[in-house]
């Protein structure tokens, strides 16, 4: 029950974002607006709020801070942080399935796609990982192809 509590929590926060922050500028400029979705398949992803690694003197009380996603891009992989390959395939379930019920969305691109090679590791990169499967799922979905 935790996890479909947990579901429920991101996709109205995801619904929030969309219709709160993102919507007013598609109808500003009169075009369908592109989302670029850029999650790493880490621990901490879905709070935007990678945890960084903490100096020992802040390490007793609790303040530690936040990296930026791009610190998980090759080769880097802060100790920090740890995989999590279904949380970031979570997000994009939840922002996929908000992204769909709006016509004002005109596509999505995945960040951080590393063509090149299938990497298993924290990078926001979806090559060879359980969300670039939802991708597959969704194109089509996405543009109309299948309702």
């Amino acid at each position: 029950m935790g996890i479909a509590i947990h579901a429920r929590q991101m996709a109205a926060q995801a619904a929030k974002l969309l219709d709160n922050e993102v919507s007013a500028l598609p109808l500003l400029i009169n075009k369908p607006l592109i989302i670029a979705l850029a999650y790493p398949s880490a621990s901490g992803a879905a709070t935007g709020c990678l945890p960084a690694p903490v100096p020992q003197a802040q390490a007793n009380d609790g303040k530690g801070g936040c990296l930026d996603w791009t610190a998980l891009n090759q080769p880097n992989n802060p100790g920090s942080v740890s995989l999590d390959l279904q949380a970031q395939a979570d997000i994009y379930e939840v922002m996929l399935n908000a992204i769909n019920t709006r016509p004002w969305v005109g596509g999505i691109v995945s960040r951080g796609y590393y063509p090149p090679a299938m990497l298993q590791d924290k990078s926001a990169s979806v090559h060879g990982k359980p969300a670039a499967d939802l991708l597959w799922y969704w194109f089509p979905r996405l543009t109309g192809v299948v309702k």
